[in-house]
């Protein structure tokens, strides 16, 4: 073959090889000197411009104490958080008294003894109901005196559960409670407020924090 018919066929396959690589090639690829990377508003030190939103801190947890704080809270609680259980656990009120939230306390003892007297009264008119069934003889005395023992064996029972799910309450309220007595408390402030509305009506609010 001669060299000069060698030559063409070398270019002509290059020039067939250059084409198939441009039409395989992905759209904007081509080969050229241009940086993938837009560098011309980066810094000097940067190859990417990342776009950061970055934190900007406010205003609502100024009242607080700082995350960089080391007072060590727990050294501050009211009382031991599982004593404050058990105190509630025996007498409901008493582990928020240790917390010093005279307010539960109150409310907590109170509902209690209302609910335990409550079944102790309802229990004792059971008993009676019940002797005074099984002292009857007629069959229609005896249907009376038992709807009557029934109808107070119900709400005995109903009590006593109230007084139950108030224990479990105040114990579990007292626990947290001391967990969080350590913590910094945000001042308290316009608890009573009074303003008036664009149409003149005046109102007053009061804000209680128990």
């Amino acid at each position: 073959m001669p060299k000069s018919s060698s030559k063409y066929t070398v270019e002509a396959l290059q020039k067939s090889l250059g084409i198939v690589l441009l039409t395989l090639m992905p759209a904007g690829s081509a080969w050229s000197d241009t940086p993938l990377v837009d560098t011309s508003r980066a810094g000097a030190d940067s190859v990417i411009q990342v776009d950061t939103a970055l934190y900007q801190p406010g205003n609502a947890l100024l009242p607080y104490t700082p995350v960089n704080n080391p007072t060590d809270f727990e050294k501050h609680l009211t009382q031991n958080p599982t004593l404050a259980l058990f105190k509630s656990m025996f007498v409901p009120g008493l582990g928020q008294i240790g917390n010093r939230r005279y307010v539960k306390a109150v409310v907590f003892a109170g509902l209690d003894a209302w609910f335990v007297g409550s079944a102790i009264h309802y229990g004792r008119q059971a008993a009676v109901f019940r002797r005074e069934f099984d002292n009857a003889a007629l069959p229609a005395a005896r249907n009376q005196w038992y709807d009557l023992y029934q109808d107070r064996k119900d709400e005995r029972n109903k009590f006593t559960w109230f007084a139950v799910i108030v224990t479990f309450i105040s114990m579990f309220d007292a626990y947290v409670d001391a967990h969080l007595s350590g913590f910094p408390r945000k001042e308290r402030d316009h608890e009573v407020a009074l303003g008036a509305s664009p149409d003149g009506v005046v109102s007053a609010s009061v804000v209680f924090f128990f």
